[in-house]
This record gives C-alpha cells, structure tokens and sequence, in this order.
C-alpha cells in the first residue's frame, strides 16, 4: 500500500501541475495585450464559470448515484464546449479538473483489486479528455484559419464587396476597396429592392460612372438571411469599348468609301462598253438608212441591240444612285447562270482584246440564289478580268478562263473562275482578301477584299484555290428558298 499511496501523490502532483499550467494558460488567453472588449470578457468568464458547474454538476451525479453507470462520459460535454468557445487552454483545463474530480471521488466507492488499475484507468481517461481537446483545438484553428483566408480574399479583392441585410439595408460587413470608394453606408446606385441573385450593370449619373453589379444569397453567422453583392467599377471598360466602337464604325465609313471609289470606277469601265455599242450600233444604222439598200431587219435588230444597251447602261447608273442612297444590297431571288452569262457577255470586249477564250460551264436547272443581281455580276466581272489578265501575255493555248456553275447538298450555289496562268504563291493567297493586298504590280489590292465584302454580306464565302498549274477563284450563295 505504501506504493500505492506513492503512486497516488506523484499523480495527485502530476494533476495540480497540469492544473496550474491549464490555469495560467487560461490567464494568458484571458489577459493578452489585445484585450477584448469588457462585454466580451464577462461572456468568456461566464462561459468558463458555466463549464466548471457543469464539471461539478457531472461528478455530483456520478457520485450519487454510486458509479453504477458510469457517467463519466459526460465530463466530454464542458470539456468541448471550453475548448471550442475558449480556446485549448480553457479547454486543457476543463480536462483537467474533470479527471481530477474523477480520480479523488471514483476510488473512494470502487476500491480495485490492484492500484496500478484505478491511475491506468485515470490515466486513459484524462489522455482521452486531453485527445478531444487537441482535435477541437485544430479544428477551431483550421476554421479559423480557412475564415481568414477567405477574409484575405476578400480584403485583396479589386472588387467593392459587401454584405447587407434585405430587409432593412445596413452593411454587415465591408472590404477596404468598399470603404474607400462608397464609405460605410449602402451606395446610393443600388435602388432599394435588389433580388439577392441580381446581376446586371448600373449607371451613377451623378458621378457619371458605370457598375457591374453581382448577388447571391448568403447565410449569416447568426443564421439570418443575407446578401453578398460584388460591384465592379466598369467605367473604363465602357469607354473604351465605346471608343472601340467608333473607330470600327470609323473604319468602316473609309472600307466603304474606298469600296464605293473602286465600284465607281468599275462601273464607270461598265458604262463605258455599252455606251460604246450603242453609238456603233447607231452608226451602223445610220449607214445602212443613208445607202439606201439596208434590210429594214438589220436596222431594226440594230436598233434592239442599241436599245438593249441603253437600258443596261441606265440600270448600272440607278444601281450607282442607289448604293449612295441606301447601302444596303437589294437582295431577291435570281439565276445564277443568268448572271454567270451577264458577266461573260460584259468581259467579252476585254477578253477578245487579249485573245482569250471564255468558257461558259453552267449547271443546268440551278435553284434561284439571293443575292444582288448587280453587285454578284461585279463580283464575277472582278474575277473574270483578273483571269483574263493572268493568262494573256501566255501561250494560246493557254489563254482560256473557265465560268462554272454547281449546286451543293447543303443547299449552296458555287460560281467560279478559272485559268491555267502561272498561279498565286501560298504566302500571298493566305491574305488575297485581305485590303491592299495585290499580287499585281501597281495594283491597289482592294478588289478581292470588296468581292469578299460583298459575298459576305450575302451570306456566302469566298476562296481561292491551286498553284502553278492555274488559279480557281469560287464563292458561294445561299439558295433563295433557304
């Protein structure tokens, strides 16, 4: 026994040492430099106060009631509550003391056959009750290490950040970015009865600046509902984005000063051929009424053909009026050989000039396209005249361009052009559409840029394809049903 009652004073010193350590511990926690407010320091006395009667209130229970069922459990109670509300050391201590109240009071009822049992079984307890402690401790810390992260994040945000109450519209909580831009009062941008899922952006008048705005709902640390909101200062994005705007617009407006000076030009080589059938076909008309021995049906195809001119010279013309009028295309349903035939029968002159051959390789009974009638025939006209300038200082045999017509499955038409010139390098056919762009010496390169406008502009596209072998130009409109 006398062993026993050695034992007994090393663990009863053991115990008061620990206590002691628990207790300045507390003290410290307690009594930092930082001290909290006087409010929050009578709650932290009275919690540790209410864990200690419940240390009591435990024991007391489990001593009347003769350790019979073994209450001892319940010590686990004050002992997270301490240590989560606060803190290890009040935590610690509340172990403590709870196995201590254990070791005196259990032995008195519960003598054990061998005391090297009862200090094993004291031992395991207070080494359980010190285990919880560490386990709430670390996850007390990791909480509030992964709150601060997110305070952090918050803190470092470029973003306003804040929290309000619905109903009643105060700021729960703010970010420095918050404070220094709107101070600690809701913004008077946001109107009252924001949903807590709005999104959207917001115009300061007064201030003449621009928000974006994000909501969620957000659950409180007291359990009200809440509301995050995020407002981003999207001033400058507007105006840049507005400045974006008109330099495309502006860019636009000079693409299609420089595309109406090249279409004038072309249309003005238009003009130029019909005016010039028609004085021939007067003249020859004229010839044959002053010999005297004209066949009346000479002279009245003659005068067809002046008066098919005429009126193919007055359509270019109101066509020119139009486009300055109202730049929009004037889309409707049409032959795509039709205007494959057009084209041919206006580059004819040029192409007999040169000595080259056009080649007409029409599809037959292709769906209506919609398209321009007039701007398409420029297209074709463009590619036809490129052709024919490709191959005509080449060998005869060589001097052929080709105007083909197909019709897809995905409901397309393709016109093409065709030649067996020298061909387009792969570099420079990367950016052939591209403005002033020209594989041509003296070229301005702005034809194919407005042939690609304007098969855009129609719903189709346009490309270029082969080597040394020749050049195939093709593009494609839609169907007019589609």
């Amino acid at each position: 026994m006398a062993a026993s009652a050695s034992a007994s004073r090393k663990w009863a010193d053991a115990i008061n040492g620990a206590m002691l350590a628990a207790e300045q511990q507390v003290l410290t926690t307690l009594s930092e430099p930082r001290a909290p407010a006087p409010a929050a320091l009578w709650r932290a006395a009275l919690a540790f106060g209410g864990n200690l009667l419940l240390v009591a209130l435990v024991g007391w229970v489990d001593y009347t009631t003769g350790y019979d069922i073994r209450l001892a459990t319940l010590y686990l109670f004050p002992i997270a509550l301490a240590t989560w509300r606060l803190g290890a050391g009040a935590g610690t201590f509340i172990a403590v003391t709870s196995t201590l109240t254990w070791l005196v009071s259990f032995n008195s009822l519960h003598p054990y056959t061998h005391d090297a049992y009862f200090y094993w079984e004291g031992a395991a307890k207070g080494t359980t009750f010190l285990f919880i402690v560490w386990v709430l401790a670390r996850l007390r810390r990791a909480l509030a290490h992964s709150d601060q992260r997110f305070v952090t994040v918050l803190e470092g945000l470029a973003a306003a950040v804040f929290v309000e109450d619905p109903g009643s519209g105060d700021v729960m909580f703010a970010n420095p970015r918050f404070r220094k831009k709107f101070g600690s009062e809701r913004p008077a941008v946001l109107p009252r009865g924001l949903g807590d899922s709005y999104a959207g952006e917001l115009h300061d008048a007064a201030r003449h600046r621009w928000y974006l705005v994000r909501s969620r709902p957000l659950r409180w640390i007291d359990g009200r509902a809440m509301t995050l909101r995020l407002v981003s200062d999207i001033t400058e994005e507007k105006r840049v984005h507005e400045l974006m705007e008109r330099h495309r617009d502006a860019l636009h407006h000079s693409s299609r000063l420089v595309a109406l000076g090249e279409f004038a030009s072309a249309i003005a080589h238009e003009i130029n051929q019909p005016l010039t059938a028609i004085a021939t076909y007067n003249n020859t008309s004229l010839r044959l009424l002053e010999s005297g021995r004209g066949d009346p049906q000479e002279v009245l195809e003659a005068l067809r053909k002046c008066r098919e001119q005429a009126k193919r010279a007055g359509a270019i013309i109101q066509r020119l009026r139009d486009l300055l009028r109202h730049p929009a295309p004037a889309f409707g349903a049409q032959d795509a050989n039709a205007v494959a035939e057009a084209a041919v029968q206006a580059a004819e002159a040029d192409a007999l000039q040169d000595g080259v051959t056009l080649e007409l390789a029409l599809a037959p009974k292709l769906p209506s396209v919609r398209a321009d009638t007039l701007l398409i025939e420029q297209v074709l006209l463009n590619l036809v005249r490129n052709a024919i300038e490709a191959v005509r200082n080449l060998a005869p045999a060589r001097r052929r361009v080709t105007i083909a017509s197909s019709a897809s499955a995905d409901g397309t038409i393709t016109l093409s052009v065709s030649d067996l010139g020298e061909g387009i390098a792969e570099e420079l056919r990367e950016r052939l559409f591209h403005p002033f762009v020209s594989n041509k010496p003296g070229g301005l390169g702005l034809g194919l840029s407005i042939c690609r406008s304007v098969i855009e502009s129609h719903g189709g596209s346009i490309r270029c394809d082969g080597g040394a072998g020749g050049t195939r130009f093709s593009f494609t409109l839609p169907e007019a049903s589609a």
